[in-house]
Order: C-alpha cells, then structure tokens, then sequence
C-alpha cells in the first residue's frame, strides 16, 4: 500500500487578508482542508454556519468563542470541535491569537461575505 503526503511549510503558503486583522494559509486536500489564521487582538470573525465539520487548535494567544449561543475563552493549547451547520462566531483577546483549523469537508477558509469587510 502506498501512502501520499504533502508536506507544509505554513510560512512558505500564500497568505490572505480575511476580514480587518484576520490572514489565513491555507492546504487542500481531498477530504479535509487546513488553515492557519493570525487574528491581531480585538479581531472578529463574525457569526456564521457552514456545512462542514470544524475543528480548531490555539496555538498561542487567546480566542473568545461563541458556538450555538454558549461563549467561551479558549487559550494556547486548547482545542474544539464544531458540528457542521452550527452557528459560530470569534474574538481574539488583548494577546491575538494563532489558531489552527481543520475542515471536512474542505472549504473556503472566509466567512461568508469575509471579502466584504478586508481593508
């Protein structure tokens, strides 16, 4: 049995203004896709629903996440995942936050209409 792997580099992939204080990168597979967002303290990632499966890992600073009505805080370290079609929303703390997210299946790592608010 032979086995594919891509391997990444984050700081070699192209990375794109998302909405004000949000970049990504980004790696495609078939059936899953990976993004590393950089989010500078106090940016929001505003509500939104997608069909595919969300798991995210912070890597450093802090995210104020708020999954189907209930808020947390999670930090360095801590992980989460999100159901497909639930709605979700963020805020980086005073720290930002480097956070690492995983979808299947793959999709467009902008919220809806994330074009709309990028300076």
């Amino acid at each position: 049995m032979s086995w594919t792997v891509t391997m990444l580099e984050w700081g070699s992939l192209r990375v794109e203004p998302l909405l004000d204080g949000i970049t990504a990168a980004s790696a495609l597979g078939e059936q899953l896709s990976a993004t590393r967002y950089t989010l500078d303290a106090g940016a929001v990632v505003p509500e939104h629903a997608h069909a595919a499966e969300e798991f995210g890992q912070v890597l450093s600073g802090s995210l104020q996440l708020t999954v189907g009505g209930d808020t947390r805080t999670i930090s360095a370290g801590e992980g989460f995942l999100i159901r497909g079609g639930v709605p979700h929303s963020a805020v980086a703390q005073a720290d930002g936050c480097d956070l690492l997210e995983c979808y299947s299946p793959p999709r467009s790592p902008a919220p809806p209409h994330a074009k709309e608010g990028t300076s």
